[in-house]
């Protein structure tokens, strides 16, 4: 079968934080052709989006090996699969990648669905589970904003929409002097929505990644803060750890299925911390090299299955 990945660049990527790779290499070892392509790749021509195609050539200790990219785009309608994994910023760029692959996704398998990314921005989609999200205002306005953390009287976090990897959020309560200014690049002078929430505390709770698959959790794994941050990414500094699955992170994946699947939301990362879904992240889910290293097992190996049961039903 052949199945192309929308990737990122991949010359710095670093394998054991990098999923991609994984589910590239076991797909590989079954015998499929897999390629990856760019966003800069990707055209429409001839009656169908056409990519200049990347053939996979990874290495278990070199990672992603140097491979000559087409010259000629292929048309991606006589694919058999596309797995976008391109990760934010969420621009204007990234949505004109998904409305061209939004037209062949009746004839290619494409994971997750283009228009269902397009649609759950990894901030606001956790609002659709609002008994599960911390105390939120989305706006642009700094009136606003500066009103709600007054009547929370507690410190808030105030994050980006397009953003991944903890970039663009910080820290702040309202008798904080920085806060006016904090507000004003934050909004770009009231010219882009933030969200604003409760903060909780990860060095408490710790950040825990649930990485789902077909509306049901293939792993996770808890990330902590480094001593001199309050955020758990581990692109930050933040150190991860083995985490078990309990009854409220069954109950809440079990609640968040039904409209993960309607939207073609098949492979999703979620983070919680205690008792609050804080995001949802279906543009490139990271975890699986992370869950394998901490369980001894092999995720990857269940998304293959996943992708090569779909291309048979179909």
């Amino acid at each position: 079968m052949k199945i192309a990945f929308l990737l990122y660049p991949t010359a710095s990527v670093k394998i054991h934080e990098d999923s991609s790779f994984w589910i590239m290499q076991e797909l590989k070892k079954r015998g499929h052709e897999v390629s990856y392509f760019e966003s800069r790749d990707l055209e429409w021509s001839e009656g169908s989006p056409q990519a200049r195609l990347t053939p996979a050539k990874l290495d278990l200790k070199k990672g992603y090996l140097p491979s000559v990219k087409r010259q000629d785009p292929v048309s991606l309608a006589g694919l058999d699969c596309i797995f976008i994994r391109k990760e934010p910023p969420f621009d204007t760029q990234y949505l004109y990648a998904l409305q061209l692959l939004e037209t062949i996704k009746d004839q290619v398998f494409v994971l997750n669905d283009p228009t269902g990314v397009a649609m759950a921005n990894e901030k606001l989609f956790s609002l659709l589970f609002t008994k599960y999200a911390p105390e939120t205002l989305v706006t642009e306005s700094i009136a606003s904003a500066r009103s709600f953390i007054k009547s929370l009287r507690k410190k808030v976090v105030v994050k980006p929409l397009h953003q991944k990897g903890g970039l663009g959020i910080f820290a702040t309560s309202f008798n904080d002097e920085n806060l006016p200014s904090l507000l004003e690049t934050a909004t770009e002078h009231e010219k882009r929505r933030i969200m604003i929430q409760q903060f909780v505390p990860a060095k408490k709770f710790g950040d825990k990644r649930i990485v789902i698959l077909n509306g049901d959790i293939l792993g996770a794994f808890v990330r902590y803060p480094p001593r001199d941050d309050f955020r758990a990414n581990l692109s930050v500094g933040g150190t991860m750890h083995r985490a078990s699955v309990n009854s409220w992170d069954r109950k809440l994946v079990e609640e968040m299925a039904p409209q993960l699947l309607s939207r073609g939301l098949f492979f999703v990362g979620i983070d919680v911390i205690g008792r609050y879904l804080t995001e949802v992240n279906v543009t490139s889910p990271a975890g699986i090299p992370e869950i394998n290293y901490l369980n001894k097992i092999h995720a990857e190996r269940n998304v293959a299955d996943f992708i090569e049961q779909r291309l048979r039903s179909r």
